[in-house]
């Protein structure tokens, strides 16, 4: 964008970190002769910016150990950093691997620094080590006694229990501390961190009638003006993309590639309660599609009045006025559905990057021709490195919608048969017979003793207070393997809803919807592989059906 001869004001861009670490990195090393394969596991929960980097100590202190043990050859390792926000359940992308690598077999012995840098939360902890030992993977810590890590007896689960449990004790100890803190801080209406919202800037240290010190919002010099024009362009009858192009033109507001706000984000800004100066609270993380009502979350005083924490752009009336102005001209109230753009991607979740690993997403586009004609496409892409950051995707992957959804669709017709069918359903018969008797046999037995001394010891009054939730806690460890035949006859039994044949789905497809479409493939397909390459759909993709469908010998 030209922003020659007039004030440019470039909103800040999303700041990165000075150092990204992949999720997972393979050291391309051979195993040592006499030595055994060992991984690594690091990770920060919080990067705090100040020129130490705990990733790295993490490394060293376990290169050092595992040197001096002696035996180990480190083939990789598996990493997360500043993993400790709300969003660490769906971005802790190095522990996702590692257990998934764990699950396959790849990974045999893993070293970490400390347990607490697996988990915080005691009975995933408990969960964790019961699947590790069950698997046989050998666990080194740094700071943790291998003996408790490893052992299945009573004792080490117990102790390894007690410190997941203080771990978990002191995450919400501080958790509360925190919270309690930032409710003081918005009460008296200061700031406490993250993205200064548009219009207003910090301003200095103050302290309130009741001596807390902190900072208050003042009105940004270009951006609160911009957000008064705003209002007035609103009302006036003028929509929010002209008002995007205003703030280019008038106050030189872009953002940090160069380009108008969007539309969208001012319409954020607009109806925030922000604009009367309310103090904002725990807002919810923006989802597409998804409406809240923003004024649950505005911060209130004891008396239960909202706290005003900056000076307001508007009164209520003109704000409410603004707000019903947005609403009349409001032409979609949700996120379209599946389907509506002539794409119903019914292969989301099915497809996956070679990589990455990930799910390809669906996304299309629209252009004109030197005709005039007006086209589209779509395709499935891997969006790995625009979600979590560049080099998440070693090499992101595309392949065309149209012809992927056409070979999938003939692979369904041609095999899911009724011999396949007939087979899925005599093969869960014979799980279930299966299941029927080793549910008498001596290891099953072993487990129910085993659940019975803890729940003896758990009623004996020995266990108090936290105690007794750690130990109801420790059950699952045995609960699982009580559960473990159960669990595989439910894996190898079709579901019951897989009855139709894939031409009988074929002559209902045009009739049902794209959900239920995606569900049909859900039940026979476990994925669909890509391959690298420009090829045709053919040539690259490789459809794994479920394991319940294969016939004998395959």
């Amino acid at each position: 964008m030209d922003t020659k001869n007039r004030p440019v004001h470039r909103r800040p861009a999303r700041t990165t970190r000075s150092r990204t670490y992949a999720p997972f990195v393979s050291y391309g090393v051979p195993v040592q002769p006499d030595t055994k394969p060992v991984w690594l596991y690091l990770r920060l929960s919080k990067y705090h910016k100040d020129g130490a980097d705990a990733i790295e100590r993490q490394r060293i202190d376990l290169q050092r150990k595992l040197a001096r043990e002696g035996g180990w050859t480190i083939m990789g390792e598996y990493v997360d950093n500043d993993s400790a926000s709300v969003s660490a359940a769906r971005v802790r992308r190095g522990w996702t691997r590692l257990n998934e690598a764990i699950d396959a077999g790849e990974v045999t012995a893993l070293a970490f620094w400390k347990l607490d840098r697996t988990n915080r939360i005691a009975y995933q902890i408990l969960e964790w080590l019961g699947h590790c030992r069950t698997l046989g993977v050998r666990l080194v810590s740094h700071e943790d006694s291998a003996d408790e890590l490893n052992s299945a007896s009573a004792n080490g689960k117990i102790v390894s229990g007690i410190k997941a449990l203080f771990a978990e004790i002191e995450t919400d100890t501080m958790s509360i501390r925190q919270l309690d803190s930032k409710k003081h801080l918005a009460e008296a209406g200061f700031i406490h961190g993250g993205t200064v919202p548009f219009g207003w800037a910090p301003g200095e240290h103050v302290t309130d009638e009741q001596g807390r010190t902190g900072r208050r919002l003042v009105p940004h010099p270009i951006e609160y003006p911009a957000l008064q024009s705003a209002v007035d362009m609103v009302l006036s009858g003028h929509s929010l993309t002209e008002v995007g192009q205003e703030w280019v033109d008038r106050f030189g507001i872009v953002t940090a590639a160069d380009r108008p706000i969007q539309a969208g984000n001012i319409r954020r800004m607009l109806v925030s309660p922000r604009m009367i100066g309310y103090r904002m609270r725990q807002v919810p993380e923006h989802q597409r599609g998804v409406r809240i009502d923003l004024m649950k979350y505005v911060a209130r005083d004891v008396s239960g009045e909202p706290v005003i924490g900056q000076e307001p752009v508007c009164d209520l009336v003109t704000w409410r006025r603004m707000l019903k102005a947005l609403e009349s001209r409001r032409t979609q109230q949700g996120h379209a559905p599946w389907g509506s753009s002539g794409f119903e991607w019914i292969l989301t979740g099915l497809l996956r990057c070679p990589g990455c690993g990930r799910g390809l997403f669906g996304c299309s586009k629209a252009w004109t021709t030197a005709s005039g004609e007006r086209r589209r496409a779509g395709r499935y892409s891997c969006r790995a490195n625009a979600r979590f950051g560049k080099g998440s995707c070693p090499g992101g992957r595309s392949v065309q919608s149209g012809g992927a959804d056409a070979y999938v669709l003939g692979w369904l017709t041609g095999y899911v048969t009724p011999e396949r069918l007939e087979a899925a359903r005599a093969r869960a018969v014979c799980a279930q017979e299966s299941a029927a008797v080793s549910r008498g046999s001596e290891e099953l037995e072993a487990a129910r003793a085993e659940r019975d001394e803890l729940l003896r010891k758990q009623g004996s009054g020995q266990y108090r207070g936290q105690m007794v939730s750690l130990m109801v806690q420790m059950l699952r460890d045995v609960t699982d393997r009580i559960e473990m035949f159960e669990r595989q006859l439910a894996r190898s039994a079709p579901p019951e809803t897989l009855s139709p044949t894939g031409n009988e789905l074929m002559q209902l497809w045009p009739d049902v919807t794209v959900s239920q479409k995606r569900s049909a493939l859900a039940l026979v397909i476990d994925r669909v592989d890509v391959a690298p390459g420009t090829g045709s759909a053919a040539e690259r993709l490789t459809v794994v059906p479920k394991a319940g469908l294969l016939l004998p010998g395959e």
